[in-house]
């Protein structure tokens, strides 16, 4: 029985945990507020919530204190009196926060909702302290409204699902290379698949070209370069709006009129969002218009994008809806061949991986029927991995609205390990590579996947044990792709990869496979093959942006 690893629990500060006053009225407050210059600071809040400070040196090292740090100090007053404090206040632990994503994605929904929109337009205006300051109390009063809400009732496991979703940090360079490899490098032949894959072939690349008048590549590429204002090294407010203009920004690009039209199939007008925030309100989690919308504009020409999350998402998920919108609403098989591209990449990531002490096999056929096995298997002396690619997402209401969550941890999880075992237990004693395995692990590899949650997990690994057919699969998993990749990368460097599995495995103290790598090999990076293809798609996105 798996239980929470509270090891790196954050705690979230309310109004009333900061201010000893009357808690401000939100929706006055926010009717009260230029509307423009209020979003600019929410989602330059969210850009610098993890930032940190130069290093500063400490007799025999380095130090870095968290710019959240500051915050407390500059705009809620928590300035500690001496250095021994700076430790000892408990408002002032690196754990304990004024400012979240979370918080300030349900204020910016509120200024939707309830903001005057006579101000949207009002772009003449300077950011001062204070202005950060009133945002920043509103967040906490947003903070302690929830906090109450949940006094009254919580959802543990909801709650936990939902915070590990929309809180993992995706690796944009990974969701960069891997796009470009599926859709630019392999999509657009045929000819790269076997025949009875050919027959679900869908040219996804031209039909997503001719709807958006942008190319895949070009869309991954344009969305890259904005995301650089999220990589700049920024540990400071910059007083100044975060509204940006394509004619400023993209002054020396080749082409400009893409960017328009990217932002443009990514975006809409502020008003626009209402009547989802409205009806949306009761609903702490949805922020799925962010996500289908990831850059708000103005009015004016100009635009702005919400946050990182929202802007790596549309790397990856969201171009999956991109083109599934490229074919009627009733083609119950339109994205089959997506998940065709996404088992490609995985089974050509793992091949090139795999050296050395490890040997590769490779998807097979069996049976009467010629059935195809798990995707691809990897196996080191008396271990073998299993490897089940699904081309899938988490369903968007298990996170937004708490339903949907037995489906989406089966069709995630559960069923693709059941597969897996199933073909595993008709072929492990005549195929010949498999002859002499003791233990096989299982991975169920998704686009991303059922995290850390102990009641989620404990009733999967219930439901899987009730199905497993072959004795020798002892562990299992359900990885994202990322979390995959890091994977690879051990394989490639000659770690042992299943010990590591079998220690995560049998830890109670059940926390995200990605953490629990990390900790362990703080190092990792990319695979030669991935670290090949980021390469050749950078050259080639210096050459589409810019005059020579």
């Amino acid at each position: 029985m798996y239980s929470v690893d509270a090891e790196d629990a954050q705690l979230l500060l309310g109004y009333t945990d900061v201010f000893s006053d009357e808690m401000p009225n939100l929706q006055e407050e926010i009717n009260n507020m230029n509307m423009h210059k209020a979003i600019s600071i929410i989602c330059e809040l969210i850009r610098v919530r993890d930032a940190m400070l130069d290093p500063v040196r400490i007799f025999w090292g380095e130090f870095r204190i968290p710019f959240e740090t500051v915050l407390k100090k500059e705009m809620c007053g928590i300035v500690p009196k001496s250095p021994e404090e700076l430790f000892a206040n408990p408002l002032l632990k690196r754990n304990v926060h004024i400012i979240s994503v979370q918080m300030l994605l349900i204020l910016l929904k509120k200024f939707v909702r309830f903001g005057n929109y006579e101000t949207i337009c009002d772009t003449q205006y300077e950011i001062v302290q204070e202005d950060y300051k009133k945002i920043i109390q509103l967040q906490l009063v947003v903070a302690e409204q929830l906090n109450q809400k949940h006094s009254e009732e919580f959802d543990k496991s909801h709650f936990l699902y939902s915070t590990y979703h929309l809180n993992y940090q995706r690796n944009v360079a990974h969701e960069f290379l891997r796009m470009y490899y599926m859709m630019e490098k392999i999509s657009r032949n045929i000819n790269n698949f076997d025949a009875d894959v050919q027959k679900e072939y869908r040219d996804y690349y031209s039909a997503f070209t001719e709807k958006y008048q942008f190319t895949p590549t070009q869309y991954s590429f344009l969305l890259f370069w904005e995301l650089s204002i999220y990589y700049s090294d920024v540990n400071g407010l910059i007083y100044d709006t975060m509204w940006r203009n394509v004619e400023k920004v993209y002054g020396k690009m080749k082409e400009k009129e893409l960017i328009n039209k990217v932002i443009g199939v990514l975006s809409q007008q502020v008003k626009d969002y209402a009547t989802w925030a409205s009806e949306s309100e009761n609903q702490e989690w949805d922020f799925s218009k962010f996500f289908e919308f990831p850059f708000i504009k103005d009015g004016k020409g100009n635009y702005i994008s919400v946050c990182d999350i929202t802007l790596r998402n549309a790397f990856f998920e969201k171009i999956f809806w991109l083109i599934r919108d490229c074919y009627p609403k009733d083609d119950s098989r339109a994205m089959a061949f997506f998940g065709r591209l996404f088992e490609k990449y995985i089974q050509n990531l793992t091949q090139e991986a795999t050296k050395g002490s490890y040997s590769y096999i490779e998807e097979f056929a069996y049976g009467k029927n010629n059935k195809k096995s798990s995707d691809a298997y990897i196996r080191k002396d008396n271990d073998l991995l299993v490897i089940e690619a699904k081309g899938f997402s988490v369903l968007l209401d298990c996170m937004t609205k708490n339903e949907s969550v037995e489906k989406n941890n089966n069709r995630m999880f559960a069923n693709p390990i059941i597969q897996a075992d199933t073909c595993l237990a008709t072929v492990i004693e005549v195929k010949p590579e498999f002859t002499g395995v003791e233990d096989a692990y299982i991975i169920s590899v998704t686009m991303d996947n059922i995290n850390a949650v102990p009641d989620y997990y404990n009733e999967i690994h219930k439901n899987v044990e009730a199905e497993k057919k072959c004795e020798k699969t002892k562990y299992y998993f359900n990885f994202n792709i990322e979390e995959y990749e890091m994977l690879m990368y051990l394989v490639e460097q000659q770690q042992d990869i299943f010990g590591l599995l079998k220690e995560y495995y049998e830890n109670e103290k059940l926390k995200p496979f990605s953490n629990y790598l990390g900790q362990k090999y703080p190092e990792t990076k990319m695979t030669s093959f991935m670290e090949s293809l980021y390469q050749e798609a950078s050259e080639k996105m210096k050459d589409m942006l810019f005059e020579e």
